[in-house]
C-alpha cells in the first residue's frame, strides 16, 4: 500500500480496495447460486452478479478518466467472506438452513460494500469530483436495495423454514418459492435496478426513506457542477 498523504491519496485507496472486491465477488456469486435451493435466492443471487459485473465497470470507468489504472491490491475483508461462503456446502445440509447461511454472507458482503462506498462517496464529494459522486451514488443506492431484498428473503420465507425439522435435506426440489418481499420501497436510480422496475417488481410505492442524503458536501458538489471528476 502507497503512503497517504492527503484525502486524494485515501480516496484512491478506497477505489482500488473495491474494485477488487467486485472483482472477487463475480467469482464467488456464481458458486453460491449454485449451491442455494430456493429458486428466488437463486434468482437474488443472479441479479447481484450481474449488479456487480456494473458497479466494477463503474470503478473501471472512474479509473479511466482520471488517468489511473487501479494498482493489484487484495480486499482482505471480501476475501475472508467469499472464503466463508466457499466452506458453507460443507457445513450445512442442502435446504433451507444452508439458503439462510447463504443469505447471512451475502448480506454482510452487501453491508461491507455500503459503508465502503458511502465513505468513497463522501470523499469525492470533499474533494469536488462531481461525476464520481454520481457514479458512488447509483451505485451506493444498488447495493442498499440489494441488501434490503435479501433481508426481506430471509425474513419472509428462508429464516422461518431453517428453524423447522421439516424442512430437510430430503425435500430438496421440494420447496415452494419464496414470496415476494413485503411492501418497503428503496430507491435505485437507472435501468433493471431503476425505480420503476422496483416498484413493478416488489409494488413499492414508499422508497423516500432509502435515499441517503449522507455529506451535505455532496448535494452541494452535485449542484454547483464543479468538474466532471
Amino acid at each position: 500500500m502507497n503512503r497517504i498523504n492527503s484525502l486524494s491519496d485515501l480516496l484512491m485507496e478506497e477505489l482500488v480496495d473495491l474494485i477488487n472486491a467486485e472483482n472477487q465477488l463475480i467469482e464467488a456469486l456464481p458458486k453460491m447460486s449454485e449451491i442455494s435451493q430456493a429458486p428466488s435466492l437463486k434468482t437474488v443471487l443472479e441479479d447481484h452478479l450481474e449488479m456487480t459485473k456494473k458497479h466494477a465497470g463503474r470503478l473501471q470507468d472512474i479509473f479511466n478518466k482520471i488517468g489511473q489504472q487501479p494498482q493489484v491490491r487484495i480486499c482482505e475483508a471480501i476475501k475472508e467472506l467469499v472464503v466463508e461462503s466457499q466452506d458453507i456446502a460443507n457445513r450445512s445440509e442442502k435446504g433451507s438452513a444452508r439458503d439462510a447461511d447463504i443469505i447471512n454472507v451475502a448480506q454482510r458482503v452487501a453491508q461491507y460494500e455500503i459503508f465502503s462506498y458511502q465513505t468513497a462517496r463522501e470523499h469525492a464529494a470533499d474533494l469536488g469530483h462531481t461525476r464520481m459522486v454520481e457514479l458512488l451514488t447509483d451505485t451506493l443506492n444498488e447495493e442498499r436495495a440489494m441488501n434490503l431484498h435479501l433481508n426481506e428473503l430471509a425474513q419472509n420465507r428462508i429464516n422461518v423454514q431453517a428453524t423447522s425439522p421439516l424442512h430437510s435435506s430430503q425435500e430438496a426440489g421440494q420447496q415452494k418459492d419464496i414470496s415476494s418481499p413485503k411492501e418497503g420501497g428503496f430507491y435505485m436510480p437507472k435501468g433493471k435496478f431503476g425505480r420503476k422496475g422496483i416498484k413493478k417488481k416488489y409494488k413499492s410505492k414508499d422508497i423516500s426513506r432509502f435515499i441517503d442524503e449522507g455529506n451535505p458536501n455532496i448535494q452541494e458538489s452535485q449542484e454547483k457542477g464543479k468538474e466532471d471528476l
